[in-house]
């Protein structure tokens, strides 16, 4: 008997989800996420050690300068024509609709 194409695909994605699991577990295991962790906390503890002698010494202080953004931009060219496509059809849909139902509205009631 030859398999379905369906049982094909369904078996295809849970070898991909036990990939992506071992991939993960070994990630935890090896210690990745608790060593990202501890560099935070201590880029963290050096800053509170700069603030603090910042305000002894009487500088002008600012938040912004002692924390660190750790948001990276990976958008691209194709990201932002996805982008400005979904927000037209989401205009078009809004303003469409309820222009729709206005007319709608207007004929019935």
């Amino acid at each position: 008997m030859k398999k379905s194409q369906k049982s094909k695909y369904f078996f295809r994605i849970l070898f991909c989800f036990f990939l992506i699991f071992v991939a993960l577990l070994i990630a935890y295991e090896s210690g990745y996420y608790e060593s990202k962790m501890s560099k935070r906390a201590v880029l963290t503890e050096e800053a509170i050690k700069q603030f603090e002698d910042d305000v002894k010494n009487g500088e002008v202080v600012d938040v912004k300068d002692y924390l660190k953004s750790e948001s990276i931009d990976y958008s691209n060219g194709v990201t932002k024509f996805g982008n400005k496509v979904t927000n037209g059809i989401s205009e078009v849909m809004t303003n469409g609709l309820s222009g729709l139902f206005n007319a709608l509205k207007g004929l019935f009631w």
